[in-house]
């Protein structure tokens, strides 16, 4: 498999380290027209010379954090004028927030997660989706493990991930008769900055299970970016038409074999946030 981004133009938020760092570069190599956002000029600066080495196309950066709402909404401005429209939105700026038990965190931090996390995401698809109508583009989520399953001492990260999970499955039918398709992605275990912050947070608050599985994660290596970068790649090509409002993992799913991407288009709870036990929900009128 080996997707194409030719001709198009994708937008992707904490494009300048981490994770959104190597999906910029896939992209780039995949013939996209790339422009990444951070807070940060200096990576983005450097981020941006290693795109146009990897592609002689006019890539371009733009300052912006995604929990400032004036911020977003200045860049979809300068987008639209410098671009007239998009192809692909891909929303990966995020951060873990605090660290312990719910009666110990600061509501301070877990407000500002929240707010990053989730609202960032929010303002970004608000936003962005005029730009993206023009071309029935399409737009990708990251989530995370928070959102598969409970992650102790970590309530902020995990509900806001949550939040974007079930965000993108309702955009994905609102956004539809625009053309539009929307996917959450879980990139598993990378090793990035975040997990500095467990290492710092010690037994005490992250938990002696998940501090210990941190450290074996990060010596070996953890998921490699290259997953996630490569699922975002396809994801954003004319290839996956037909994927809409699916939470798909990197690392674990089976997403380059044509039986599971036809399960993905045709089931539609498939792959989706869902309640599962022993009972059969219905629709009132066939119960």
């Amino acid at each position: 498999m080996n997707p194409s981004l030719k001709g198009k133009t994708i937008l992707i938020t904490g494009g300048s380290i981490g994770i959104g760092k190597v999906v910029a570069e896939f992209c780039a190599k995949a013939s996209a027209l790339v422009i990444i956002t951070s807070r940060t000029e200096s990576d983005l600066k450097t981020e941006l010379e290693i795109l146009k080495k990897i592609s002689p196309m006019d890539h371009q950066y733009r300052v912006m954090d995604v929990g400032n709402r004036s911020q977003v909404e200045e860049t979809a401005v300068w987008v639209k004028e410098e671009f007239g429209s998009l192809d692909g939105l891909i929303n990966n700026a995020g951060i873990y927030g605090p660290i312990g038990p719910i009666q110990d965190i600061s509501l301070d931090d877990f407000e500002k997660t929240m707010q990053i996390n989730f609202m960032g995401t929010v303002y970004m698809c608000h936003y962005f989706a005029p730009l993206l109508k023009e071309r029935k583009g399409k737009i990708i989520n990251f989530s995370g493990g928070g959102a598969s399953g409970p992650f102790v001492n970590y309530s902020a990260y995990a509900s806001s991930k949550t939040a974007v999970v079930r965000l993108t499955e309702n955009m994905a039918e609102e956004l539809a008769p625009l053309g539009i398709e929307v996917n959450a992605v879980g990139p598993g275990f990378v090793v990035t900055r975040l997990h500095e912050q467990t290492i710092l947070a010690g037994e005490g608050k992250a938990g002696k299970n998940f501090l210990e599985n941190t450290k074996k994660q990060i010596e070996k290596g953890g998921v490699p970016p290259e997953k996630a970068a490569a699922l975002s790649v396809y994801l954003m090509s004319d290839e996956s038409k037909g994927i809409n409002g699916k939470f798909i993992s990197a690392p674990w799913d089976p997403w380059e074999k044509p039986e599971f991407v036809e399960k993905l288009k045709k089931d539609k709870n498939f792959a989706t946030l869902r309640r599962i036990d022993e009972m059969n929900f219905r629709d009132a009128k066939q119960a």
